[in-house]
């Protein structure tokens, strides 16, 4: 139906030659002819009628008749047949003419896809330039055609056909004339005009610009504004790596005719402001959307189809261009390698006393660029990876803000968990009111903890001076401004992750009350909360890896296309602003302002000092009853008070911890204080006795004189308790159970140390209402002690713990203890002289015999039992001595004599004492370095022999 071959042709909305496979004209294809109605078969009709009268003119027979009658069924069938032939050729026909149609859109549509490339080759999109900034590059400024957007334009090809009463064929025609959006061009030199509100206008012209710098080579041109009134809508072209002769100039039209001749790209809010230099002219309508209104192509005047580009889209193609282009060998714009910190130009006084305004380094114009932590924060954050500058942008803004202000006016709080390196020529400056690093967690987490505590000051300062901010003239010279400065934020909210609330908290009301924030981190996304994020204002980003981190912190994925050699290079957003490009200026240790301690008053430290490892009672005072026992540590609170222990207030005391904790030394220093009665026992046979005269004390009463409580100190339970046999171990558990429980009633309180509650001791430690933990050995231990794992510290000294969650140093006494004897307390239970008459049971039968052991008087003789009668012959300085056995032999023989006289167990085991006595009562505990000595009076009652009496009968 048509043929197509390759020729040239030109749009007329365009004239750029384009090629096309169309050597002869297109002819549109239109529906054949209808083909003749079959005639009438008139000679089939007459042949049969012919043939029947010859017939019956030689045969004579009616039959002859028959053919006549085939004459009609003859020509039904004809007509039949054409009728049935005629549409077949229809369809056919129909179905050419479909498929050639088809053909025809396919060839049509292909060559106008390629007229639209062959214009989209000659200026591309907007958007494929942001998609890859360096393309072909024109040779001349003055050959460069801007693509304005697109609409339909009449196409190059040549169509014949489709302009009868056929209605498909008109729609082919129309098709195959109409090119759909179709790229409409500038001509070169562009000198465009963008007619409209200014930011739907600038976002046009913001299109054609990128158009110009991907296509024009950097050393053929640049990009100018207009100035102070355009800085803030063409900041953006400064990071251009076109820096070269040949100017385009941008920004708001100034009048009826340019500020210079050449090309240019400008916008203007109505026709009166249009250059009559503007080859082309733009509407922008919100609602009729942009119209060209003047373009040397009439054809071209009417609605178009623009792009438009948004002030991030433009930051980041001019971020990628330029560092593609300084990969091709363009140098920077004007940022220098390295400035140095004393090179810089003083920031400006700023109107207002109050300002951190500080210059950190070089702008893209060659002038130094200065931040202002107030007015631009009041908090910032700064990214970038290892090596990029962190810490020496840190380190060059903090002396910068510093460098003229007294610490009456600013202080410096430094966190660096890299070591504390980074910030080492910092620390000297008066400002600085300490530095925190992670080779001291616990303290650095206790130094943080204490911004808590900063808050509350400041704000009780603002309650108390009627301010409602720290920058209130009531305030002056009141209150400095703190400034913490955070190296590393991940790596700190690692090892303490409760910190961020605390940040979140000061991030939310630091503005007012003069708390500024600095936080450096390789990757601020994932990392600072959106909270504390949504309060920092002030965002700085060196290299980064990846563009999400670049554009998750300053909006734009400009910072991962810096260079991994320029370090320091850093782009700076204020307030969601377009990132600026700045080279961060390094500053030398000689360069940190250094004052004398005359010079400048002392600065306030948001935190006190920590606690000394060794702390002396006599330097503290009670401020409450009872005794001081050290001082509590409060980091949230600013304060270190004294921790005071009252046994009528309190109740039982337990301190737990590993051996060398300081343990005896706190029982020591309530001891030291304590002017009632003080029971300490120093071994087993005491420690029985005491708790035992205790335990059976008659409940105290109103009036008595023991409505101040006995304080029994049990150093080393655990200990004392394991000394025991496994009978006396329970009765005496018991007995200081009992204690415990009716403390209140009997008048004792108990006091006691142990390394571990387990064992036999597991009842007693619910029943201890206080209870101080100084330092484990592990942290099972301390968890099994009911210690909280926060507070778990392996590295404590001597003396340090906590009590009720609140880290404590114990403070040391140098004073002997005031003991006050009690009669229970000091009423002994060894008899001081053995009677005359007496019974022994022994195992050791021979020392006696051999004269191991003497009678109480020389002369009196030592008699066993097998040589005498029981019972007769026992004068009154006699002695009765056998082995168990043998007593037990003459067992009613003793049940008889034991009514008169008593008996000496000597090194008897408990079970003889049981079998010979038939007693459940457990006699007195012995120490376990020499043999039991028990004496059984007359009265039942048992009492323990003290060695020293018995050891006058030796010989």
């Amino acid at each position: 139906m048509f043929r197509a071959r390759r020729h040239t042709t030109s749009s007329p909305a365009s004239s750029v030659p384009v090629e096309v496979d169309a050597d002869a004209p297109l002819r549109v294809p239109t529906r054949a002819a209808a083909p003749a109605r079959t005639p009438f078969p008139v000679f089939g009709c007459l042949a049969p009628l012919l043939g029947a009268a010859v017939l019956w003119a030689v045969l004579q027979s009616p039959l002859a008749l028959v053919f006549a009658l085939l004459s009609p069924v003859v020509a039904l069938a004809t007509v039949l047949d054409g009728a049935a032939s005629g549409r077949r050729a229809r369809r056919k026909d129909e179905r050419a003419l479909a498929e050639a149609r088809i053909a025809f859109r396919r060839s049509v549509s292909s060559l106008h896809t390629r007229e639209r490339q062959a214009l989209e080759r000659t200026a591309p999109s907007a958007a494929h330039c942001v998609a890859d900034p360096i393309g072909p590059a024109a040779a001349e400024v003055a050959s460069m055609r801007v693509r304005l957007g697109t609409a339909t334009r009449r196409s190059s090809l040549r169509v014949e056909g489709g302009t009868g009463d056929d209605d498909d064929a008109q729609q082919l025609r129309s098709y195959a004339l109409a090119l759909q959006d179709a790229p409409l061009l500038a001509p070169a030199p562009a000198r465009i005009v963008v007619v409209g509100h200014h930011r739907l206008a600038e976002a046009v012209a913001r299109g054609f610009v990128v158009q110009l710098a991907a296509a024009i080579p950097w050393h053929r041109t640049s990009f100018v504004h207009g100035g102070a009134a355009d800085s803030a809508s063409w900041s953006w072209v400064e990071g251009f790596p076109h820096d070269e002769a040949e100017p385009i100039r941008l920004g708001a039209s100034s009048g009826a005719r340019p500020a210079s001749p050449g090309a240019f790209v400008l916008t203007s809010s109505n026709l009166d402001g249009v250059p009559s230099e503007a080859t082309v002219v733009l509407v922008v309508d919100p609602s009729r959307g942009v119209t060209v209104v003047r373009h040397p192509d009439e054809s071209a005047h009417g609605s178009i189809t623009a792009e438009f580009v948004s002030v991030l889209q433009a930051t980041e193609f001019a971020v990628v261009l330029a560092a593609r282009a300084h990969s091709l060998g363009a140098r920077s714009r004007t940022l220098p390698l390295y400035v140095a910190a004393h090179e810089l130009q003083p920031a400006p006084p700023s109107p207002h006393s109050s300002d951190l305004t500080a210059a950190i380094g070089v702008a893209t114009d060659g002038g130094t660029f200065a931040l202002d932590l107030v007015a631009q924060g009041p908090h910032a954050v700064v990214g970038g990876t290892t090596g990029s500058g962190k810490s020496e942008l840190l380190v060059t803004w903090v002396a910068a803000i510093t460098a003229s202000r007294t610490p009456a006016e600013v202080t410096v709080l430094l966190v660096d968990f890299k070591g504390g390196s980074a910030f080492d020529g910092l620390t000297s400056l008066p400002h600085c009111v300490g530095l925190i690093t992670d080779l001291d967690p616990t303290g650095a987490l206790r130094a943080l903890s204490s911004l808590n505590a900063e808050i509350r000051h400041r704000e009780r300062v603002l309650r108390d001076q009627g301010a409602r901010g720290i920058a209130d003239p009531a305030l002056a010279g009141r209150m400095a401004r703190l400034v913490i400065v955070v190296d590393e934020f991940a790596a700190m909210l690692s090892g303490f992750p409760s910190l961020h609330d605390v940040f979140s908290d000061i991030a939310a009301r630091g503005r007012s009350l003069g708390m500024h924030l600095i936080l450096c981190t390789q990757r601020p996304a994932g990392v600072v909360r959106d909270s504390l994020l949504a309060n920092c204002e002030l965002r700085l980003s060196l290299r980064v890896t990846n563009a999400a981190d670049s554009s998750a912190l300053i909006g734009s994925p400009a910072a991962s296309t810096l260079p991994a050699t320029q370090r320091g290079r850093c782009y700076v957003a204020v307030g969601g602003e377009p990132p600026v490009l700045v080279q961060v200026a390094h500053t030398a240790a000689s360069g940190h302002r250094r004052h004398t301690p005359a010079a400048d008053p002392p600065a306030r430290r948001p935190w006190l000092p920590p606690l000394p490892e060794r702390l002396a009672i006599e330097g503290l005072r009670a401020t409450e009853a009872g005794v001081v026992i050290g001082l509590f540590d409060v980091p949230e609170d600013q304060a270190q008070p004294p921790a005071h222990f009252d046994e009528t207030r309190h109740g039982p005391l337990l301190v737990l911890g590993s051996a060398g904790a300081g343990k005896s030394t706190l029982l020591h220093t309530i001891r030291s204080q304590q002017t009632d009665a003080v029971i300490r026992p120093s071994g087993l046979e005491e420690a029985w006795d005491r708790v035992e005269s205790l335990a059976h004390l008659p409940p105290q009463t109103t009036g008595s004189s023991r409505e101040v409580p006995t304080l029994l100190v049990l150093d080393d339970l655990d200990s004392l308790v394991g000394s025991f046999g496994t009978e006396h171990q329970t009765e005496f558990v018991a007995r200081v159970q009992l204690l415990l429980r009716d403390g209140p009633a009997l008048g004792v309180t108990v006091v006691a140390s142990a390394q571990r509650m387990v064992g036999a001791l597991s009842p007693l430690a619910p029943l201890f209402a206080e209870r101080i933990l100084l330092r484990f050995s592990s942290k099972q231990e301390y968890l099994m002690a009911d210690g909280a794992a926060r507070d778990y510290d392996p590295s404590l000294g001597a003396g340090a713990g906590h009590w009720r969650g609140v880290r404590l140093q114990v403070a040391v006494s140098d004073e002997s203890p005031a003991r006050r004897a009690d009669t229970d307390a000091d009423r002994r239970t060894s008899p001081s002289a053995l009677p005359r008459r007496l019974l022994v049971a022994t195992p050791n039968v021979r020392a006696y015999r051999d004269g191991g052991v003497r009678s109480p008087a020389a002369d009196i003789r030592v008699l066993e039992i097998g040589d005498v009668a029981v019972g007769a012959g026992l004068d009154d300085d006699s002695w009765v001595v056998a082995e168990s056995d043998s007593w037990l032999s003459a067992w009613s023989a003793l049940q008889s004599l034991r009514r008169s006289i008593p008996i000496l167990f000597d090194g008897c085991s408990l079970a003889e004492f049981r079998s010979l006595t038939r007693r459940r009562e457990l006699p007195p505990p012995v120490e376990r370095s020499r043999p039991a000595l028990w004496l059984l009076g007359i009265d039942g009652c048992v009492s323990r022999v003290d060695p020293e009496v018995f050891h006058r009968f030796r010989l």
